[in-house]
């Protein structure tokens, strides 16, 4: 049995300005004016393309994915909404495009996640024979995505008080979401074991977490006065 060993991750962080912080108890409107989304098919909004992505992912750019609400394929694993969608409504905003093909400002945010994402690297997978029409990103590929979004932003680096960054994470809500049953689904019936996948996976994410945190916790002591 596969089920009992998943190992799933659902953590959401908030990044806040220090007005939020102070005034928390008189907020009337919502303290988040972005959203910066990691994960895999629960709550990719559109990286996974069937032009670029594996064939056994091609599905949901056709019917009847998308066909509820949205009423056109939208490289949603969903006929409808997801999660983070609900999310965005609640708090007022546009729904999260997806960082694959978005150019330019995400005033609102961005989506960084993958469906069939992993939590273990690739490489690692490519190591044991087990890449056969699978997506090849991993949530360290959504970090180096997210880098690589904060350098077009004027953000060197999210260590850091320029304004630039502070423009990024001003008001900003990190939403982690789920991760790492692919990493099990990938590997049944080869010879890598779940123990194996099992403490490969929360190493992995624990460090994603790690980095998160400590991006949060430096711009927060930037920008809270005490």
């Amino acid at each position: 049995m596969v089920a009992p060993s998943t190992y799933f991750c659902f953590v959401v962080f908030f990044f806040c300005s220090s007005n939020f912080a102070l005034n928390s108890a008189v907020q009337t409107t919502s303290p988040f004016k972005k959203i910066y989304a990691f994960g895999d098919s629960f709550t990719d909004t559109g990286n996974t393309r069937s032009a670029s992505g594996p064939s056994g992912f091609g599905h949901v750019s056709n019917r009847p994915y998308g066909s509820t609400f949205f009423h056109h394929p939208t490289n949603r694993y969903s006929d409808g909404r997801l999660v983070i969608d609900f999310v965005t409504e609640t708090l007022s905003l546009p729904y999260l495009p997806p960082y694959r093909g978005h150019k330019g400002n995400a005033p609102h945010g961005i989506n960084f996640a993958v469906a069939g994402s992993t939590a273990i690297n690739h490489a690692f997978f490519v190591k044991n024979n087990l890449t056969l029409d699978m997506t090849p990103q991993s949530i360290q590929t959504q970090m180096i995505w997210f880098n690589k979004f904060l350098e077009s932003q004027g953000c060197k680096g999210a260590v850091s008080s320029s304004p630039e960054c502070k423009a990024v994470f001003d008001d900003a809500l990190i939403w982690v979401g789920e991760i790492g049953v692919n990493d099990y689904a990938y590997t049944v019936g080869s010879s890598v074991s779940s123990d194996t996948i099992r403490k490969l996976a929360i190493s992995s994410v624990t460090g994603f977490l790690q980095v998160i945190t400590e991006f949060s916790f430096f711009y927060m002591a930037t920008t809270t006065p005490f």
